[in-house]
């Protein structure tokens, strides 16, 4: 389902000498400042790169980094993978093992160093391969220190450096260098929580580019409703001015030329065989309108295709042809978004090819004004008459035409036109889209024992949630094991349940439940204890915090749920207070909640929004009174008196 960059890009070295016997001692854990120690389960000692440009297509790689590992949390820094495929190979490696003293204790051979494929769990088939070193480990504190050189062949993707790779980890000493020939354009950088600047020279008649860091203690832990994009690390992203990948040369000046290779990537790949053209005719004939052609032809290509990643050569970027997909059945995100491309223009209805950063958290991982490689999946873009526009999942076998997912729904992407790219967002679904509504009808009986059957339906996001519209392609026992763990009540039996899905622009899961439940109220002398809410029940209490830091995000987006609990009463109880409504609000949102009494039926409703936004950390304690607030409210008891 998703873009990967060949694996060259993760790999950009510095070389070193090996160490001579006699040397004196490396990396002494003494000579570790207190301040860098202090709850790190690691220290990085050096963490080095240099890009030293070739041409527009070639860099020679290489790296050196050293880590005093503390403890078994840190024991992945033993094991070195350097990835390579077609356009990388993989010229050195060396390793070196020190005790806490700083003495050589052992050293990599070639025979310690193994050859293997990788399979990153999306990708099935792959040319994408890695050489694997592991040091076995020594009583803690140790160091390893691993030396490799890198060709690189893939200038498309420069890159992104952290400053401090893990937070949990304190760094000594960090800097990247990027080397350009004469004559080369300028480098393209942009800086996320950047202090220092860069320092440009000349090194052997080349340009250089260099940033340093020095003494970065471990990074504190995100506090709760902290935002799930948040970066705290220094960061720096490179790109490309120009570039070339296996003879396709391109620039990255501007989104545009971004969108213009991807173009030369993708010419002369939509065409379908002569009898696909006739289906397509054939299913659109007769259709009234081009939104109903295309959501026909994304149920046909639903039908007819499966999703598998494939990533060979330049294929993380470049699709395989229509008429391979229209053959095989089968294809990635690009070779999908494709097919579904070229069955939509067979039809007269214009698409556009589609780049995004997809991902429930990586809404704001996009930099919008620095253009470069920041996607991982393809989709399609229908713009249709009158502003009406569809995107199109083509990945997914059980999507509804024209949703978008918390997948990829409100974030940048980039839609390849015929004239280049055009960075526009997604769909941004709001309350009226995100909602759940459900009515509850409890017949209670006079020993405090109850039938109850629930009817609720789950729009938009909201159906995302829990991924409870898959839960709709289950078999029976998986849907009733899941329900019996979402229902939050002491002793009940589910006797009967149906999950449905309705696959409208914006889908909704239809749920219905039957409920035995036993002692829902509890009795003492005349009186009946009853607890209205049996299904809404806000749990979560935040932990108040003295110094909050970080900024807080709640949701991801607006919703809003309204639950309706209809009591019928047994004979000869009522109610003996009538409690008063409850009403709040906050930045974050609305809670109300009311009793109502008509005859023997009792009606209970409560409705909560919340706000999607990022907001000033000062509000956080208004977040934790709040939700104090609704946890209290849900708790309502009704008291009934028997008047027999």
């Amino acid at each position: 389902m998703k873009l990967f960059p060949p694996l060259s890009v993760l790999f950009w070295l510095w070389a070193v000498s090996p160490t001579l016997a006699g040397d004196p001692p490396k990396y002494e854990v003494s000579k570790i400042p207190d301040e860098l120690r202090k709850g790190a389960q690691a220290v990085v000692r050096m963490d080095e790169q240099v890009c030293d440009i070739q041409d527009i297509g070639t860099a020679l790689v290489t790296t050196r980094h050293a880590v005093t590992i503390f403890n078994n949390e840190a024991d992945y820094h033993t094991t070195l993978r350097v990835g390579y495929d077609v356009f990388t190979k993989i010229k050195r490696i060396e390793g070196y093992v020190y005790d806490q003293f700083g003495k050589q204790v052992g050293r990599l051979k070639k025979s310690d160093i193994r050859d293997m494929a990788i399979f990153d769990g999306v990708a099935f088939v792959s040319d994408n391969r890695q050489k694997v070193a592991t040091f076995a480990n020594l009583p803690y504190p140790f160091t390893v220190e691993f030396e490799y050189e890198v060709e690189n062949r893939n200038l498309l993707f420069y890159p992104t450096w952290y400053a401090q790779s893990n937070p949990k980890e304190a760094v000594e000493s960090s800097w990247i260098e990027v080397r350009t020939p004469p004559g080369f354009p300028e480098l393209r950088y942009h800086g996320q929580n950047l202090t220092n600047q860069v320092q440009v020279g000349e090194l052997g008649g080349k340009k250089t580019y260099r940033w340093e860091w020095k003494n970065l203690p471990v990074v504190p832990k995100n506090e709760p409703y902290s935002p799930a994009s948040l970066e705290r690390r220094p960061i720096l992203h490179l790109a490309p001015t120009v570039f070339e990948v296996a003879g396709y040369k391109g620039e990255l000046t501007t989104w545009q030329s971004m969108g213009q290779w991807q173009n030369l990537l993708n010419a002369g790949r939509q065409e379908l065989p002569a009898e696909t053209q006739a289906k397509v005719q054939q299913l659109t004939a007769n259709l009234p309108s081009p939104r109903a052609k295309v959501k026909a032809l994304y149920e046909y290509m639903q039908s007819k295709t499966r999703y598998v990643g494939i990533q060979l050569g330049i294929g993380g970027w470049q699709t395989f042809p229509a008429s391979e997909v229209d053959s095989k059945g089968y294809g990635d995100c690009k070779a999908l978004s494709n097919y579904m491309k070229s069955l939509l223009a067979v039809a007269g209805i214009e698409s556009h090819y589609a780049l995004i950063n997809a991902g429930d958290d990586a809404r704001a991982d996009v930099l919008p004004n620095f253009p470069s490689v920041q996607f991982n999946h393809a989709i399609l873009c229908v713009p249709l008459p009158a502003a009406d526009t569809l995107w199109l999942e083509c990945t997914s076998q059980h999507q509804a035409a024209g949703y978008m997912s918390d997948f990829t729904d409100n974030r940048p992407t980039l839609l390849i036109t015929p004239e280049g790219g055009k960075l526009v967002r997604t769909p941004v679904y709001g309350r009226a889209e995100n909602f759940r509504h459900r009515r509850v009808a409890v017949q209670l009986t006079a020993q405090g024992h109850a039938t109850a059957t629930v009817e609720a339906r789950h729009s938009g996001l909201m159906q995302d949630r829990g991924s409870l519209d898959m839960r709709t392609t289950q078999g029976k026992d998986e849907q009733r094991k899941w329900l019996l763990e979402q229902i939050n009540l002491p002793n009940f039996e589910l006797t009967h349940f149906d999950l449905s899905r309705q696959k409208t622009a914006i889908p909704v899961v239809h749920q219905k439940m039957s409920l035995k439940i036993n002692q829902l109220a509890t009795i003492s002398g005349k009186r009946m204890f009853l607890q209205p809410n049996l299904l809404a029940k806000w749990e979560t209490l935040p932990v108040a915090l003295e110094n909050r830091r970080q900024e807080v995000e709640v949701s991801a987006y607006d919703f809003i749920t309204h639950d309706t609990v209809a009591v019928e009463l047994p004979e000869g109880f009522h109610i003996e207070h009538l409690p008063e409504a409850l009403a709040f609000k906050s930045v974050f949102g609305e809670y109300h909640a009311q009793v109502a009494i008509a005859g023997r039926t009792l009606t209970y409703t409560r409705r909560l929004s919340l706000n999607r936004g990022i907001f000033p950390k000062e509000k956080y304690q208004e977040w934790v009174e709040f939700c104090q607030q609704m946890a209290r409210a849900d708790r309502l008891k009704i008291v009934l008196v028997n008047n027999t």
